[in-house]
């Protein structure tokens, strides 16, 4: 009895702590030999991630360099606390504070410290630099850009570049210091790598921007560390974690407070694809605003060598120093390859791009797409064509042979006034030459990027080179200074080579700027048209024809006009036909019927398709049986001109 009371009463527990009743005021039962087994592989399973054995290897070598620290210099500060008093004693300027940062982080960089205080230093000084610099970039590209740049501009971004790049030196440290650590030690840093990795791609991007703004290139470093970083890490880790941003701390450029390492280096390649060298500065910032509101814009995928390349593939390989490429690599020497496809981001914008106009043309600004809603609305339609336009494959910058220049007498009168105004004296009566002398300046102007040179070889530099020259286009370069001739992305121009020509001048735009090197710039001129004359555009009634004839050729009064006149160039391309370039406005829009006034007389036409949207105009297709069919030709000098301003177009009598 007491043998049989004592297995009653006393239960065989497990070893290790005792056990206790369960609610019921039983005790648990002995652990079976089944369950005992299932805890085993849990057990060893444990034991693997303790000594890291399951984290998959880090084949991928780095391949940067990061000096070794040591003692020399100042000492940095040790708290992220102390950081911020010195920073507040150098507050009284923008610059002063951001020189100040980059001194710190300099002397970070070069002393020795540990990992986690090395971390939380950068983390909260990089939190500084950004809430300083992104609503000061912001301000600064609104303030409009183009060239020249001035002295005053080019120091204070250079002085965020630095900061930024030393911010990155530092992360990158970091960064492979743990990298290479063994996989047990790796196992307890993983965070902190992909941290790191993260803050640098989010740096890279500030520098791209930074680069945008002027026309550059950005780096060939900051290529090779972000394509580096993100190989290394794809091939070893999960890429889509999200992490708080730096954007957290001011949200001007960017309003992401959360994203991942795949979304920090997809948004590396936007202004690749999308060609930030055709944006004004001020719109770029569009671009990223854009595309981060579009989900799964742009894939990361394994590059599949057998797969056939698609307008939408661009190419990243691991050493590449370089943006993504639309050519897939042609050998192994770059390292693992991962392709980019932006096939959605590329329907939706075009979806947008079509919704939008037809908002405009309904006048109602409740059909704006969501994702162009979130751009300002005197910028949205100009996002909007720049967008669309800059789809196509991309823009080669190489630099030309100094055997493709030529000097060819170009001469470029630039800006809707100054084009205006040109135009107004080509077909203005000159009797007594009055109107001639009043365009001496303007005329020496326009034979040189400069006329007033910082030294003795600005004669020969501010001269316009050729670098290519067809029907459609031309690239040019000239010196650059502060005395250059105000130039931007979207300006309008008139151009032609010698003083003949530029009596009958041709009508361009400015598509792209690009710096090559310090002092030296390059632009692409898109040919617009062959022909152009000022006229006095109006909105008109729509008309009443009688029977099947054409719309354009019913009667039109003053009494049809709608709304103020505005200044407007009528204009005329050999293969696109007849065209309207007006300042930037959405009253009148694809399919509204207008009135082209011309001297006395007044044109019905019918505004076809929009062609160039630009802070500095719209141009239009114009239809009209009004208008003649043959190629029109400016005034001959010899010939008498009309007495009327505006001058009438050469139309047919009646």
């Amino acid at each position: 009895m007491n043998g049989e009371h004592a297995d009653t009463e006393r239960p065989t527990i497990a070893l290790g702590a005792p056990a206790a009743p369960n609610t019921s005021g039983q005790y648990p039962q002995p652990a079976s030999m089944d369950s005992m087994a299932d805890a085993a592989p849990t057990l060893l399973g444990g034991l693997r991630r303790f000594f890291g054995l399951d984290i998959p290897p880090r084949a991928i070598e780095l391949r940067f360099d990061t000096p070794r620290p040591n003692r020399k210099g100042r000492r940095p500060p040790l708290t992220p606390e102390r950081a911020h008093a010195l920073l507040g004693q150098n507050s009284a300027t923008p610059d002063d504070y951001l020189k100040a940062l980059l001194g710190i982080v300099g002397d970070l960089n070069r002393w020795p410290l540990d990992a986690e205080r090395r971390l939380a230093l950068l983390e909260s000084l990089s939190g500084c630099f950004y809430a300083a610099v992104a609503p000061a970039l912001k301000d600064l590209v609104a303030e409009g850009g183009g060239i020249p740049e001035s002295p005053g501009r080019r120091e204070v971004l250079e002085l965020y570049e630095r900061c930024a790049a030393s911010l990155v030196q530092g992360y990158r440290a970091l960064f492979a210091a743990d990298y290479a650590r063994s996989n047990f030690f790796y196992s307890r840093v993983r965070g902190r790598v992909y941290r790191c990795a993260c803050r640098m791609l989010e740096l890279i991007k500030l520098r791209q921007r930074l680069a945008g703004v002027r026309y550059l290139r950005l780096e060939a470093d900051a290529w090779r560390t972000a394509n580096t970083v993100f190989a290394a890490l794809r091939a070893c880790e999960p890429v889509d974690r999200v992490l708080d941003t730096l954007s957290l701390r001011n949200q001007s450029l960017d309003r992401r407070t959360q994203a991942s390492l795949r979304q920090h280096y997809v948004s590396l390649s936007t202004y690749g694809i999308l060609d930030a060298t055709a944006w004004p500065e001020r719109e770029q910032i569009a671009i990223d605003v854009y595309v981060n509101s579009v989900p799964h814009a742009i894939r990361v995928l394994d590059y599949d060598p057998r797969l056939d390349p698609r307008p939408w593939y661009l190419y990243a390989s691991c050493y590449d120093d370089g943006a993504p490429t639309r050519r897939p690599p042609d050998d192994t020497r770059h390292g693992a390859t991962v392709l980019l496809d932006h096939h959605a981001l590329a329907a939706h914008i075009r979806a947008d791009a079509l919704a939008l106009e037809q908002a405009i043309i309904a006048h109602d600004r409740f059909r704006v797409p969501p994702r162009l809603a979130r751009i300002e609305a005197d910028r949205r339609t100009a996002v909007a064509y720049l967008l669309q336009r800059n789809l196509r494959v991309g823009n080669d910058w190489t630099d030309e042979p100094a055997a493709a220049e030529q000097h060819r007498d170009l001469r470029v009168y630039a800006g809707f006034p100054e084009v205006r105004t040109h135009l107004l004296a080509i077909y203005s009566r000159d009797d007594d030459g009055r109107v001639k002398r009043s365009r001496e300046l303007a005329d020496l102007f326009a034979q040189r990027s400069a006329v007033i040179g910082e030294d003795d070889t600005a004669p020969q530099q501010s001269l316009w080179f050729v670098l290519q020259d067809s029907q459609d286009a031309m690239r040019i370069r000239t010196q650059e200074t502060r005395f250059t001739n105000r130039m931007f992305v979207g300006n309008l121009l008139a151009y032609g080579f010698g003083e003949d020509e530029v009596r009958t001048p041709r009508i361009g735009k400015v598509n792209r700027i690009f710096r090559p090197t310090s002092g030296v710039v390059m632009l692409d001129i898109d040919y617009l048209a062959s022909f152009a004359t000022p006229v006095r555009l109006s909105g008109c009634a729509a008309p009443h024809p009688a029977g099947d004839s054409d719309p354009t050729l019913a009667p039109i009064s003053e009494a049809d006009l709608m709304g103020e006149p505005m200044t407007a160039l009528l204009i005329h391309h050999p293969q696109h036909g007849w065209g309207i370039i007006t300042p930037p406005q959405e009253q009148l829009w694809k399919d509204a019927f207008v009135c082209i006034r011309t001297g006395r007389r007044l044109t019905r036409a019918r505004l076809g398709e929009v062609r160039d949207v630009t802070g500095e105009f719209c141009r239009f297709q114009v239809v009209s049986a009004a208008l003649p069919a043959a190629a029109p030709s400016y005034p001959r000098p010899s010939a008498p001109a009309p007495a009327e301003r505006p001058p009438p177009l050469p139309l047919p009598a009646g």
